[in-house]
Order: C-alpha cells, then structure tokens, then sequence
C-alpha cells in the first residue's frame, strides 16, 4: 500500500513539474511576441521585487519572549514580519485603486 501512495506521490510532483514548466515556456513565448506587453509585464514584475524589498527593510527581526519557546529565530521573525508587511502595502494599494476607480466615475459624470 505504502508503494501505491509513493508512486502517486512521485507521479503528482511530475505532473506539477511539467505544468508548471509548461506555463514559464508559454509565458515566455508570448512574451517574446509582443514586446510592448512584454515591457509592461517586466513593469509589474519590478514593482513587485520593489514592495518585497521595502517590505523587508521594514520588517523587524524581533523575537517576543513569549515566542523562544517555540525556537523562533530573528530570521524568521523578519520573513514573517516581511510577509506581513507586504501584505499591508499590497492591501492598501488594491484598496486605494477600488476607491479611486469608483470615485472618479462618479465626478466624472
């Protein structure tokens, strides 16, 4: 029994292996045919480096005394607290570009 779940289990990380090989090719692909989307892409995907990396900058590697317990590191703590972060700015951007989109339409009319 224990062979079969093996097996699947082999057979499910090839099967993600080559989708997801097959998703980068593709992308690449059509990158590679339209450079003026391509730019924009490369745009989002910079900005997107950008955030991670204020994020990091502003995370704290602290560690709560109540958290050793749980062998917590100041590495991690400074993943987490990056993870977060982002979160924020990210959260706070897609919220800030909802209202904007909604409000303009209404002065617009």
């Amino acid at each position: 029994m224990d062979s079969i779940i093996n097996i699947g289990i082999i057979l499910t990380y090839v099967m993600v292996g080559v989708a997801t090989l097959t998703t980068v090719l593709f992308g690449l692909k059509k990158m590679l045919s339209n450079t003026k989307n391509a730019k924009k892409t490369l745009y989002t995907i910079g900005g997107l480096i950008l955030v991670c990396i204020i994020s990091y900058i502003l995370a704290s590697g602290d560690v709560l005394s109540s958290y050793e317990k749980y062998d917590i590191s100041s590495s991690q703590s400074k993943n987490v607290g990056m993870g977060l972060v982002m979160f924020y700015i990210l959260a706070a951007g897609a919220i800030t570009s909802v209202l904007f989109a909604e409000l303009s339409k209404v002065f617009k009319k």
